[in-house]
Protein backbone atom coordinates (compact mmCIF):
# COMPACT_ATOMS: atom_id res chain seq x y z
CA UNK A 1 0.00 0.00 0.00
CA UNK A 2 0.52 4.04 -0.55
CA UNK A 3 3.41 4.66 2.35
CA UNK A 4 4.05 8.37 3.24
CA UNK A 5 6.67 9.40 5.38
CA UNK A 6 7.37 12.43 7.69
CA UNK A 7 8.18 15.15 5.29
CA UNK A 8 9.76 18.04 6.78
CA UNK A 9 8.12 21.33 6.34
CA UNK A 10 10.91 22.84 4.07
CA UNK A 11 9.01 25.06 1.43
CA UNK A 12 10.96 24.53 -1.49
CA UNK A 13 10.32 25.99 -4.96
CA UNK A 14 7.77 24.74 -7.31
CA UNK A 15 10.55 23.68 -9.03
CA UNK A 16 13.70 22.75 -9.85
CA UNK A 17 13.39 22.27 -9.42
CA UNK A 18 14.21 23.83 -10.03
CA UNK A 19 12.87 23.84 -11.99
CA UNK A 20 9.05 24.66 -12.90
CA UNK A 21 6.25 24.98 -12.78
CA UNK A 22 2.65 22.26 -14.06
CA UNK A 23 -2.11 21.56 -20.50
CA UNK A 24 -4.92 21.50 -21.20
CA UNK A 25 -7.67 18.49 -21.33
CA UNK A 26 -9.90 17.00 -19.81
CA UNK A 27 -9.73 13.86 -17.03
CA UNK A 28 -8.18 10.61 -18.69
CA UNK A 29 -10.48 7.88 -16.28
CA UNK A 30 -12.00 7.15 -13.63
CA UNK A 31 -14.51 8.99 -10.68
CA UNK A 32 -13.78 11.96 -9.21
CA UNK A 33 -13.56 11.35 -5.23
CA UNK A 34 -15.87 13.18 -3.49
CA UNK A 35 -13.99 14.33 -0.19
CA UNK A 36 -10.03 13.94 -0.09
CA UNK A 37 -8.54 10.57 0.27
CA UNK A 38 -7.03 9.96 3.43
CA UNK A 39 -3.43 9.18 3.20
CA UNK A 40 -2.67 5.87 3.32
CA UNK A 41 -5.85 4.96 2.68
CA UNK A 42 -5.58 4.34 -1.08
CA UNK A 43 -8.09 1.46 -2.74
CA UNK A 44 -6.52 -1.64 -3.79
CA UNK A 45 -7.23 -3.59 -6.53
CA UNK A 46 -10.45 -5.78 -7.00
CA UNK A 47 -9.43 -9.69 -6.28
CA UNK A 48 -11.38 -12.58 -6.26
CA UNK A 49 -12.63 -14.16 -2.69
CA UNK A 50 -10.30 -16.90 -1.32
CA UNK A 51 -7.34 -16.32 -4.00
CA UNK A 52 -4.01 -15.24 -3.08
CA UNK A 53 -3.41 -11.39 -3.38
CA UNK A 54 -1.47 -10.27 -6.59
CA UNK A 55 1.85 -9.84 -6.09
CA UNK A 56 2.53 -5.60 -5.79
CA UNK A 57 5.67 -4.35 -7.41
CA UNK A 58 7.66 -1.71 -4.93
CA UNK A 59 8.34 1.72 -5.86
CA UNK A 60 9.87 4.23 -4.00
CA UNK A 61 9.75 7.51 -5.60
CA UNK A 62 12.32 9.99 -4.54
CA UNK A 63 10.45 13.24 -3.46
CA UNK A 64 10.83 16.82 -1.63
CA UNK A 65 7.92 19.03 -0.45
CA UNK A 66 7.44 20.72 -3.84
CA UNK A 67 3.96 21.76 -4.88
CA UNK A 68 5.05 21.03 -8.32
CA UNK A 69 4.89 17.12 -7.89
CA UNK A 70 1.45 17.32 -7.91
CA UNK A 71 0.34 14.46 -10.03
CA UNK A 72 2.55 12.02 -7.70
CA UNK A 73 0.75 13.94 -4.89
CA UNK A 74 -3.11 13.08 -6.59
CA UNK A 75 -2.11 9.74 -7.85
CA UNK A 76 -1.21 8.56 -4.51
CA UNK A 77 -3.74 10.05 -2.51
CA UNK A 78 -6.57 9.09 -5.05
CA UNK A 79 -5.36 5.59 -5.57
CA UNK A 80 -4.41 5.28 -8.91
CA UNK A 81 -0.64 4.04 -8.49
CA UNK A 82 -2.58 1.25 -5.66
CA UNK A 83 -4.75 0.24 -8.11
CA UNK A 84 -2.55 -0.65 -11.02
CA UNK A 85 -0.75 -3.21 -8.57
CA UNK A 86 2.15 -0.77 -7.14
CA UNK A 87 3.24 -0.88 -3.41
CA UNK A 88 4.12 3.00 -3.84
CA UNK A 89 6.48 4.81 -0.94
CA UNK A 90 7.37 8.51 -1.21
CA UNK A 91 10.74 8.37 0.24
CA UNK A 92 12.13 11.60 1.09
CA UNK A 93 15.08 14.18 0.17
CA UNK A 94 16.64 17.48 1.44
CA UNK A 95 19.13 17.94 -1.63
CA UNK A 96 17.94 17.45 -5.29
CA UNK A 97 21.62 16.51 -6.44
CA UNK A 98 21.33 13.34 -4.65
CA UNK A 99 18.55 11.88 -6.34
CA UNK A 100 19.90 10.59 -9.49
CA UNK A 101 22.69 8.80 -7.78
CA UNK A 102 20.02 6.93 -5.88
CA UNK A 103 18.58 5.63 -8.82
CA UNK A 104 21.43 3.96 -9.62
CA UNK A 105 22.50 2.58 -6.57
CA UNK A 106 19.00 1.15 -6.57
CA UNK A 107 17.77 3.29 -3.26
CA UNK A 108 14.80 4.53 -5.41
CA UNK A 109 13.24 3.48 -8.35
CA UNK A 110 11.90 6.62 -9.27
CA UNK A 111 13.16 10.50 -8.64
CA UNK A 112 12.24 13.81 -10.60
CA UNK A 113 15.32 14.87 -12.46
CA UNK A 114 15.64 18.46 -13.70
CA UNK A 115 18.62 19.32 -16.29
CA UNK A 116 20.77 20.87 -14.30
CA UNK A 117 25.01 20.55 -14.28
CA UNK A 118 24.53 17.73 -11.52
CA UNK A 119 22.42 15.32 -13.92
CA UNK A 120 24.42 15.98 -17.11
CA UNK A 121 27.88 15.54 -15.08
CA UNK A 122 26.46 12.00 -13.64
CA UNK A 123 25.24 11.10 -17.14
CA UNK A 124 29.04 11.75 -18.26
CA UNK A 125 30.67 10.22 -15.83
CA UNK A 126 27.84 6.89 -16.83
CA UNK A 127 25.49 7.22 -14.34
CA UNK A 128 22.38 5.05 -16.08
CA UNK A 129 18.95 6.40 -15.48
CA UNK A 130 16.35 6.95 -18.16
CA UNK A 131 14.05 10.28 -18.22
CA UNK A 132 10.47 9.19 -18.88
CA UNK A 133 7.85 11.45 -18.41
CA UNK A 134 7.28 15.46 -17.60
CA UNK A 135 7.12 16.72 -14.13
CA UNK A 136 7.06 20.67 -14.59
CA UNK A 137 6.78 22.19 -17.92
CA UNK A 138 6.61 25.81 -17.97
CA UNK A 139 3.40 26.24 -20.18
CA UNK A 140 1.77 29.94 -20.75
CA UNK A 141 0.33 30.94 -17.83
CA UNK A 142 1.83 28.45 -15.59
CA UNK A 143 5.21 30.36 -14.79
CA UNK A 144 5.12 29.51 -11.21
CA UNK A 145 9.07 30.85 -11.13
CA UNK A 146 9.41 34.21 -12.27
CA UNK A 147 11.57 37.44 -12.40
CA UNK A 148 10.38 39.92 -9.71
CA UNK A 149 11.33 43.27 -9.32
CA UNK A 150 11.43 45.49 -6.15
CA UNK A 151 8.08 47.65 -6.05
CA UNK A 152 10.10 51.28 -5.01
CA UNK A 153 12.23 50.11 -8.14
CA UNK A 154 9.58 49.44 -10.65
CA UNK A 155 7.13 52.21 -9.56
CA UNK A 156 10.31 54.51 -10.81
CA UNK A 157 10.32 53.08 -13.62
CA UNK A 158 13.19 50.53 -13.69
CA UNK A 159 13.11 46.71 -13.70
CA UNK A 160 9.89 46.56 -16.22
CA UNK A 161 11.43 44.25 -18.67
CA UNK A 162 14.14 41.88 -19.04
CA UNK A 163 16.22 44.92 -20.87
CA UNK A 164 16.25 46.69 -18.03
CA UNK A 165 18.30 44.46 -15.80
CA UNK A 166 21.94 45.57 -16.98
CA UNK A 167 23.16 47.81 -13.87
CA UNK A 168 20.51 45.89 -11.31
CA UNK A 169 21.52 43.41 -8.58
CA UNK A 170 19.16 40.31 -9.24
CA UNK A 171 19.20 36.75 -7.13
CA UNK A 172 18.93 33.69 -8.08
CA UNK A 173 18.94 30.03 -6.01
CA UNK A 174 22.75 28.70 -5.37
CA UNK A 175 24.52 27.79 -7.57
CA UNK A 176 23.51 30.88 -9.73
CA UNK A 177 24.49 30.32 -13.32
CA UNK A 178 24.62 26.45 -12.99
CA UNK A 179 20.51 26.46 -12.34
CA UNK A 180 17.55 25.75 -14.76
CA UNK A 181 16.07 28.76 -13.40
CA UNK A 182 19.19 30.45 -14.89
CA UNK A 183 19.25 28.38 -18.29
CA UNK A 184 15.70 29.75 -18.94
CA UNK A 185 16.57 33.25 -18.07
CA UNK A 186 19.13 33.30 -20.26
CA UNK A 187 17.14 32.23 -23.42
CA UNK A 188 15.16 35.20 -22.58
CA UNK A 189 17.68 37.57 -22.31
CA UNK A 190 19.42 36.02 -25.78
CA UNK A 191 15.83 37.39 -27.60
CA UNK A 192 16.20 40.81 -25.44
CA UNK A 193 19.65 41.33 -27.35
CA UNK A 194 21.56 40.24 -23.59
CA UNK A 195 23.12 37.24 -21.97
CA UNK A 196 23.54 36.23 -18.47
CA UNK A 197 27.03 37.40 -18.38
CA UNK A 198 25.65 40.93 -18.98
CA UNK A 199 23.89 40.83 -15.52
CA UNK A 200 24.95 41.62 -11.85
CA UNK A 201 24.20 38.51 -9.97
CA UNK A 202 23.49 37.20 -6.12
CA UNK A 203 23.33 33.53 -5.18
CA UNK A 204 20.37 32.99 -2.29
CA UNK A 205 17.59 30.96 -1.71
CA UNK A 206 14.31 31.53 -2.51
CA UNK A 207 13.33 31.82 1.67
CA UNK A 208 16.13 34.62 2.10
CA UNK A 209 15.16 36.79 -1.30
CA UNK A 210 11.65 37.42 0.25
CA UNK A 211 13.77 39.19 3.32
CA UNK A 212 16.34 40.66 0.72
CA UNK A 213 13.97 42.22 -1.72
CA UNK A 214 11.90 43.90 1.64
CA UNK A 215 15.28 45.33 2.94
CA UNK A 216 16.65 46.76 -0.27
CA UNK A 217 19.57 43.88 -0.06
CA UNK A 218 18.92 42.95 -4.21
CA UNK A 219 16.92 45.08 -6.45
CA UNK A 220 15.14 41.65 -8.07
CA UNK A 221 15.38 38.24 -8.52
CA UNK A 222 14.10 34.81 -10.08
CA UNK A 223 11.55 33.86 -7.29
CA UNK A 224 9.58 30.57 -7.79
CA UNK A 225 5.57 29.82 -5.99
CA UNK A 226 4.77 30.25 -2.80
CA UNK A 227 7.46 33.02 -2.11
CA UNK A 228 6.56 35.05 -4.97
CA UNK A 229 2.57 35.45 -3.32
CA UNK A 230 3.92 35.66 -0.50
CA UNK A 231 6.50 38.39 -1.73
CA UNK A 232 3.10 40.13 -3.37
CA UNK A 233 1.03 39.97 0.17
CA UNK A 234 4.34 41.74 1.40
CA UNK A 235 3.32 44.51 -1.28
CA UNK A 236 7.39 44.85 -1.56
CA UNK A 237 7.48 43.23 -5.17
CA UNK A 238 6.28 43.13 -8.61
CA UNK A 239 6.12 40.24 -10.87
CA UNK A 240 7.33 41.38 -13.98
CA UNK A 241 7.86 38.25 -16.17
CA UNK A 242 7.27 34.13 -15.77
CA UNK A 243 9.58 31.98 -16.73
CA UNK A 244 6.95 30.33 -18.91
CA UNK A 245 7.19 33.98 -21.40
CA UNK A 246 10.84 33.93 -21.17
CA UNK A 247 11.07 30.23 -22.34
CA UNK A 248 7.24 28.94 -23.49
CA UNK A 249 7.28 24.90 -22.89
CA UNK A 250 10.21 24.95 -20.81
CA UNK A 251 10.67 21.25 -19.21
CA UNK A 252 11.68 22.39 -15.67
CA UNK A 253 12.19 19.00 -14.09
CA UNK A 254 10.79 15.21 -15.31
CA UNK A 255 10.59 11.86 -14.17
CA UNK A 256 13.70 9.82 -14.51
CA UNK A 257 13.36 5.94 -13.99
CA UNK A 258 16.49 3.60 -12.24
CA UNK A 259 17.56 1.23 -15.60
CA UNK A 260 15.91 -2.03 -13.32
CA UNK A 261 12.14 -0.17 -13.41
CA UNK A 262 12.67 0.85 -16.76
CA UNK A 263 13.31 -2.40 -17.81
CA UNK A 264 10.30 -3.91 -15.50
CA UNK A 265 7.77 -2.70 -18.20
CA UNK A 266 4.45 -3.94 -16.98
CA UNK A 267 5.42 -1.93 -13.85
CA UNK A 268 6.97 1.21 -15.71
CA UNK A 269 3.85 1.41 -17.91
CA UNK A 270 1.63 1.12 -14.62
CA UNK A 271 3.54 4.01 -12.95
CA UNK A 272 3.14 6.04 -16.53
CA UNK A 273 -0.72 5.28 -16.72
CA UNK A 274 -1.56 6.45 -12.87
CA UNK A 275 0.86 9.35 -13.61
CA UNK A 276 -0.96 10.81 -16.62
CA UNK A 277 -4.11 9.96 -15.58
CA UNK A 278 -3.48 12.54 -12.36
CA UNK A 279 -1.74 14.65 -14.04
CA UNK A 280 -4.52 15.29 -16.56
CA UNK A 281 -7.30 15.28 -13.70
CA UNK A 282 -4.72 17.92 -12.29
CA UNK A 283 -5.01 20.28 -15.27
CA UNK A 284 -8.19 20.02 -15.38
CA UNK A 285 -8.87 21.28 -11.92
CA UNK A 286 -6.27 24.03 -12.52
CA UNK A 287 -8.60 25.19 -15.83
CA UNK A 288 -12.41 24.83 -13.78
CA UNK A 289 -13.11 21.95 -16.16
CA UNK A 290 -13.97 19.72 -12.90
CA UNK A 291 -15.71 22.25 -10.50
CA UNK A 292 -14.72 24.12 -7.59
CA UNK A 293 -14.50 20.83 -5.44
CA UNK A 294 -12.81 19.27 -7.44
CA UNK A 295 -10.19 22.12 -7.26
CA UNK A 296 -10.28 22.24 -3.27
CA UNK A 297 -9.79 18.92 -2.95
CA UNK A 298 -6.22 18.90 -5.92
CA UNK A 299 -5.57 21.99 -3.30
CA UNK A 300 -5.99 20.31 -0.41
CA UNK A 301 -3.66 17.01 -1.45
CA UNK A 302 -1.13 19.66 -2.64
CA UNK A 303 -1.25 21.16 0.61
CA UNK A 304 -1.00 18.50 2.88
CA UNK A 305 2.37 17.29 1.02
CA UNK A 306 3.78 20.69 0.97
CA UNK A 307 3.04 22.34 4.53
CA UNK A 308 1.70 25.24 2.45
CA UNK A 309 -2.26 26.15 3.45
CA UNK A 310 -4.61 25.40 0.23
CA UNK A 311 -5.29 28.80 0.64
CA UNK A 312 -2.05 29.65 -0.81
CA UNK A 313 -2.06 26.38 -2.76
CA UNK A 314 -5.15 28.41 -4.64
CA UNK A 315 -3.94 32.14 -5.09
CA UNK A 316 -0.29 31.02 -6.29
CA UNK A 317 0.67 30.97 -10.09
CA UNK A 318 0.54 26.43 -10.79
CA UNK A 319 3.00 24.80 -12.50
CA UNK A 320 1.74 23.07 -15.94
CA UNK A 321 2.74 20.01 -17.45
CA UNK A 322 2.15 17.86 -20.50
CA UNK A 323 -0.86 16.07 -20.12
CA UNK A 324 0.12 13.32 -22.80
CA UNK A 325 3.35 13.08 -20.02
CA UNK A 326 6.03 13.77 -22.60
CA UNK A 327 8.67 15.47 -21.87
CA UNK A 328 10.12 19.09 -23.87
CA UNK A 329 13.35 17.58 -25.18
CA UNK A 330 14.50 20.48 -27.02
CA UNK A 331 14.48 22.48 -23.63
CA UNK A 332 16.65 19.77 -21.76
CA UNK A 333 18.94 19.87 -24.79
CA UNK A 334 19.23 23.81 -24.97
CA UNK A 335 20.05 23.66 -21.12
CA UNK A 336 23.09 21.11 -21.88
CA UNK A 337 24.54 23.46 -23.93
CA UNK A 338 24.20 26.43 -22.02
CA UNK A 339 26.00 24.85 -19.14
CA UNK A 340 28.55 23.05 -21.56
CA UNK A 341 29.08 26.79 -22.85
CA UNK A 342 29.20 28.35 -19.11
CA UNK A 343 31.70 25.42 -18.08
CA UNK A 344 29.89 23.71 -15.83
CA UNK A 345 29.85 20.19 -17.86
CA UNK A 346 33.65 19.74 -18.13
CA UNK A 347 33.28 16.49 -20.54
CA UNK A 348 30.73 15.80 -22.61
CA UNK A 349 27.83 12.94 -22.63
CA UNK A 350 28.77 10.53 -25.38
CA UNK A 351 26.34 10.32 -27.93
CA UNK A 352 25.24 7.19 -26.46
CA UNK A 353 24.29 7.78 -23.14
CA UNK A 354 22.67 11.05 -24.66
CA UNK A 355 20.58 8.64 -27.39
CA UNK A 356 19.83 6.03 -24.15
CA UNK A 357 18.63 8.59 -21.98
CA UNK A 358 15.32 9.19 -23.35
CA UNK A 359 12.61 6.28 -22.35
CA UNK A 360 9.38 8.38 -23.56
CA UNK A 361 9.04 5.77 -25.60
CA UNK A 362 7.50 3.77 -23.08
CA UNK A 363 5.41 6.98 -22.98
CA UNK A 364 4.28 6.15 -26.10
CA UNK A 365 3.19 2.70 -25.58
CA UNK A 366 0.59 4.23 -22.83
CA UNK A 367 -0.64 6.38 -24.87
CA UNK A 368 -1.53 4.24 -27.51
CA UNK A 369 -3.48 1.86 -24.76
CA UNK A 370 -5.42 5.11 -23.17
CA UNK A 371 -5.11 7.67 -25.92
CA UNK A 372 -4.04 11.23 -26.43
CA UNK A 373 -5.44 14.76 -25.56
CA UNK A 374 -4.92 17.94 -26.64
CA UNK A 375 -1.60 19.85 -25.57
CA UNK A 376 -1.95 23.50 -24.45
Amino acid sequence: MYARRRLPRLLIVMVPLLAAELAACAPSAGPVPAAPATVGATPAPASTPGAEPAARTRVRFAVQPVAGYAPVYVAADRGYFAQEGLDFELTPFTNASEMIPSLATGQVEAATAGGNPAAWNALARGVSFKIVLDMITLQPGRGATALVVRKDLYDAGRGRDLGDLPGLNVAITPPGKATVSACALAAGLQRAGLTIDDLTLSSLTFPDMVPALANGSIDGGVLAEPFVTRARRQGTIVRVMGLDEMYPNFSLSNVAFSPAYYADRPAAKAFARAFIRAGREYLAALDGRTGEADRAQIDEIIARHTGLDAATVHEMTPSGLNPNGLPNRESSLYCYEFFRAQGFIPEPVPDAAMAALWGTDLVEEVLAEIGRVPER
